[in-house]
């Protein structure tokens, strides 16, 4: 009876230690938002996506882009919610 008892709780912490993590790593994946690029302030993006809603996505040294995008474009940006801007290409 012991023995099931300590297997059981063997269990139940294993789950509890790699539950959090499998949660986490779900949070991690990029969104992709494609839209219209309105305009370019500083490090500003300002997107109107496909459902019309503006969209703010600040860039950092670390964002990858393609090439220069202009406002008027389609474009696709890779997001981590919360998080920061991944990368930026136009709609192909």
């Amino acid at each position: 009876m012991s023995r099931s008892i300590g297997c059981v709780m063997l269990l139940v912490f294993s789950l509890i230690a790699v539950v959090p993590g499998v949660f986490a790593q779900a949070d991690t994946a990029p969104q992709t938002i494609k839209g219209d690029l309105l305009s370019i302030q500083g490090d500003v993006y300002i997107i109107k996506d496909l459902s019309g809603r503006l969209v703010y996505l600040r860039v950092d040294k670390n964002t990858r882009r393609e090439r220069l995008l202009l406002p008027g474009e389609q474009i696709e940006a890779d997001v981590l919610p919360g998080v920061r801007v991944v990368a930026l290409r136009p709609v192909k």
